[in-house]
């Protein structure tokens, strides 16, 4: 079984991502770690224990990460997608657990320490945690199997703004600093996850089955499926964080290519943007250019067979 821990910003998407890793056998889940992002960490944190909850899943570790980006104020949640709750506005009672007294970055370390090599971490969310990670634990990198997140836009537009992604855009100095270390990271960005449209009636059949846990995270769909219809205009949603799922389940659905990645970090019109380094304009007198100098490759996705991917997920939530 592949060990991992989930850092995730609950969340209507990253409830049916949790979802999706829980239905999945191949995956040992040591913990989830909270973010802020989609709402504040203390909302965040309280809808991942109660994905737990629901799932009688309460033996899996909640631990509460960082409230604020690295040098940024916390811009707010989006409740236009996700709610004022995190969850589409259900109105339903707070989650009965505690969170585990550790840090997100504590647990982060602890585990990886204990797994020296077998830990991934999934993060589908802003990526402050990492960074912490690789700034209280010098060398902590090399004992990290590796790095999935779900986010950036290599060579699409962004969904936050029109240059960036909206888990990047959330903390770019954190999301520069993960990018740019020296342990293996797979960026899953908009680039593969808005070619995964799961459509109403796909949604609809998942949410018609018995399970509670299916039958909480679908109510919560109902108002980000209105968000997509009213924004983008599709009968459905675009699959974000459970595509990085799938991507650690069954990487040969994927198409890779390998690049170094910088993250604008100026406030500028592309703030937040992932910046691949391509080509021999990357190059000056043999030397890298100086933005992308001594970075290591990211394995970015760039292509998907969705079809196979929507297929899995339906599969593995009935």
């Amino acid at each position: 079984m592949k060990k991992i821990i989930i850092d995730t910003d609950p969340g209507i998407d990253d409830g049916m991502a949790i979802q999706l890793a829980l239905h999945s056998p191949e995956l040992d889940i040591l913990g989830l770690t909270t973010i802020f992002g989609n709402a504040s960490v203390n909302i965040t944190t309280d809808n991942a224990m109660r994905l737990l909850e629901i799932a009688d899943r309460t033996n899996i570790p909640v631990c509460k990460g960082t409230d604020k980006p690295l040098k940024r104020p916390f811009a707010g949640g989006v409740p236009q997608v996700h709610g004022e709750d995190g969850k589409g506005n259900i109105e339903h009672p707070e989650s009965k657990l505690k969170p585990d007294p550790r840090s997100a970055h504590e647990f982060m370390a602890e585990q990886i320490k204990s797994h020296p090599g077998r830990v991934t971490i999934l993060a589908i969310g802003p990526l402050t945690n990492l960074a912490l990670l690789l700034q209280e634990y010098p060398g902590i990198e090399e004992l990290v199997e590796e790095i999935v997140i779900m986010g950036g836009n290599a060579f699409c537009p962004g969904n936050a703004t029109p240059a960036a992604e909206a888990n990047i855009l959330s903390d770019p100095e954190a999301a520069d600093i993960v990018l740019g270390a020296n342990w293996k990271v797979h960026m899953i960005g908009l680039d593969v996850t808005h070619k995964v449209l799961m459509t109403s009636e796909q949604l609809d059949r998942i949410a018609n089955t018995e399970s509670p846990l299916n039958q909480y995270v679908s109510t919560t769909f109902h108002f980000y499926r209105d968000f997509f219809k009213k924004v983008d205009q599709i009968d459905g949603i675009y699959v974000h964080d459970s595509t990085a799922v799938v991507y650690v389940l069954k990487r040969a659905l994927f198409e890779t290519k390998d690049f170094p990645v910088k993250v604008e970090t100026t406030n500028s019109i592309s703030l937040g943007k992932t910046w691949p380094s391509m080509g021999e304009s990357d190059h000056e007198d043999g030397n890298e250019l100086l933005p992308w100098k001594n970075r290591p490759k990211v394995t970015i996705s760039v292509d998907v067979d969705a079809n196979t991917v929507l297929q899995l997920i339906e599969e593995r939530l009935h």
